[in-house]
């Protein structure tokens, strides 16, 4: 590969992380601050975990790195490769937690539980934090391997970003992502038959636990999403074309901000001269 494909392609990996990052900082802001705009934990801790996603990414590029002749210096490096195989099971398990949440509101809306018991904190707790516990795993875990094997850290063809040669951590990865996609995929499906089947009680329906149907929606597209664009990125990095299982990488967080950020709630806020 020459020169100015690296960069070529290069460009096109930053210009679609740092869209999607944009774009979400500016939706997760929005659900802070405007006063019209409510998100449940699960929503803003998914924004956030696909801004870390981005980072992880660009580590090189805030580093001035990113292209410069010698390699980048092995501690950089190998953070980066440690975070770049952890994103993807942050951020796959925020989207379950998600999907989670809006499965335990179908619930409640359905056979409302007593408020305020041990159960709701422990679920809560698990929804926020089991992200990043795992994610936090899969570092250390990589962040080991890593240092047993230095000579394998190294920057990816491309130049962008850094990974670890010995497949171990790669594999693990897939594996892990793999099965909380497909359970996530299951769970949709599960919570679409129950709406489905209880669409008109839970229409005329004044409780709490009420969710949009639109939202619904949305994160069903978004975890069919995520199968198909994580599965397809992890086929072409296995040496079939890596700028387009890289550009697949790059795109999620775009499409993650296109999904969630165009809300009528988040929509009427950016466009007020419109109101």
């Amino acid at each position: 590969m020459s020169q100015d494909q690296q960069h070529a392609e290069l460009k096109v990996f930053l210009t679609f992380q740092f869209t999607g990052a944009v774009g979400l900082l500016a939706v997760l802001l929005t659900a802070l601050f405007a006063r019209k705009v409510y998100r449940h934990f699960t929503w803003l801790n998914f924004c956030i975990t696909w801004l870390i996603y981005c980072i992880s990414y660009t580590l090189l590029a805030f580093s001035g790195q990113q292209t410069r002749p010698e390699p980048p210096a092995y501690p950089l490096c190998l953070t980066q490769a440690s975070l770049i195989y952890a994103a993807p099971v942050l951020v796959a398990m925020s989207t379950f937690s998600l999907v989670l949440q809006l499965w335990f509101t179908l619930s409640s809306a359905l056979q409302p539980p007593p408020k305020g018991t041990r159960r709701d904190y422990m679920r809560n707790g698990f929804l926020l934090l089991a992200p990043y516990i795992m994610w936090l795993g899969f570092i250390v875990a990589i962040l080991v391997i890593g240092t047993q094997h230095p000579d394998k850290v190294e920057r990816a063809g491309g130049l962008v970003y850094c990974t670890i040669k010995t497949g171990t951590p790669g594999n693990v990865t897939a594996v892990f992502v793999a099965v909380i996609l497909v359970v996530m995929v299951g769970l949709d499906v599960y919570i679409g038959t129950v709406l489905y089947k209880n669409w008109r009680a839970l229409r005329g329906s004044d409780r709490p636990g009420k969710i949009p149907f639109s939202l619904i929606v949305r994160v069903a597209i978004f975890s069919l999403v995520c199968v198909v664009g994580i599965g397809c990125a992890f086929v072409f990095l296995s040496n079939v074309s890596f700028f387009a299982g890289n550009t697949i990488i790059a795109l999620m967080p775009v499409i993650a901000f296109l999904v969630f950020g165009t809300q009528r709630d988040i929509l009427s806020v950016w466009l007020f001269w419109r109101r």
